[in-house]
């Protein structure tokens, strides 16, 4: 952040899960926390210190605090990896949202609709599905007493869910598996400054591929704005848009997730949302074929779960763009 520029009030993430799968659904996180500025200023990668009494950056024997950190080091298909990817996904969420919102689905961005195909309604309706409500809310209360002499807040805490009949028909009408994924971004991005500009928004996305440069996309996605470039390179790009709804930064950078709080949390949304969504999946497929082996949808297992499963999807009468992305 240029001195000459004001230091933004609001710190948010944007990040995704299953972009590489062949099966099941695109999900994106996004959160943003309201940080008063001071004299020594905060930033995104502050937030692991300011919260260190609540969350932690990896796992480790006998932790009790909620790990924040890129969904892979949090995450792992086993009792454990759930209990701390529910922990600390839902823990935040509740916290942005209350207690009444116990289904996943409660946490979709503004304008999205909960997914059709019939495996979603096999995700449980009631969260928390593999830790105690009550740690939950113990998480939540700590969070809360970290937060509060900072004067911090969590205004932003949400998911995007794309289920494969989104993704394909968003892949015809744009021609672009990038394309695609900009428009879920900039979705939340306009979220996040819709609500906030007027306060000033750094929002930092982790960056996915090889796209350096996002200025014409941010120039036709917020018209009416200036957008100026302030760095291309390898490893970051950065860009200050102004104008009617406020002033905003955004940042796409690689391994965003290790150097922004907001980021690695929105990671841990996004993985949250997707590992739910399979679960979904391999539980309305294995109530139709029994023994079906569980798949996370990866392009390899997805091609054997695809031949395992062929007679229970042809006698689903399933379309086959619902069920198999076609990028």
């Amino acid at each position: 952040m240029s001195r000459d520029r004001p230091r933004p009030s609001i710190l948010a993430g944007i990040d995704e899960a299953g972009l590489g799968p062949m099966l099941g659904p695109l999900t994106l996180g996004m959160s943003a926390f309201r940080v008063p500025q001071g004299e020594a200023g905060v930033d995104a990668s502050d937030l692991w210190n300011v919260l260190q009494e609540a969350v932690a950056t990896k796992p480790a024997r006998g932790e009790e605090r909620l790990v924040v950190a890129d969904s892979k080091i949090v995450f792992q298909r086993t009792a454990p990896g759930w209990q701390r990817l529910e922990s600390t996904a839902l823990s935040f969420l509740r916290l942005a949202h209350g207690d009444s919102a116990p289904e996943l689905w409660s946490y979709l961005s503004p304008g999205l609709s909960t997914p059709e195909a019939p495996w979603y309604g096999h995700i449980p309706e009631t969260l928390p599905a593999k830790v105690p409500v009550e740690d939950i809310e113990e998480h939540v209360s700590r969070l809360q007493r970290c937060m509060d002499p900072h004067g911090m807040q969590l205004v932003e805490a949400c998911l995007s869910v794309l289920p494969a009949s989104d993704l394909n028909r968003s892949f015809e009408a744009t021609q672009s598996k990038s394309q695609t994924v900009w428009i879920q971004t900039a979705h939340l991005i306009a979220q996040v400054f819709e609500r906030h500009g007027h306060e000033g928004v750094h929002v930092i996305v982790d960056r996915q591929g090889a796209r350096k440069h996002y200025a014409r996309l941010l120039e036709r996605d917020f018209p009416g704005h200036r957008v100026q470039r302030l760095q291309e390179n390898n490893l970051r790009s950065d860009y200050w848009v102004e104008g009617p709804m406020g002033s905003m930064e955004v940042s796409f950078q690689v391994g965003a997730e290790n150097q922004s709080l907001p980021t690695a949390l929105a990671s841990c949304f996004a993985k949250y949302a997707r590992e739910l969504s399979m679960q979904g999946f391999n539980r309305f497929f294995g109530g139709r074929q029994k023994g079906l082996k569980d798949t996370a949808g990866y392009v390899t297992d997805g091609r054997r779960w695809m031949q395992d499963a062929q007679a229970t999807i042809e006698g689903s009468n399933l379309a086959a763009r619902s069920l198999v992305r076609e990028r």
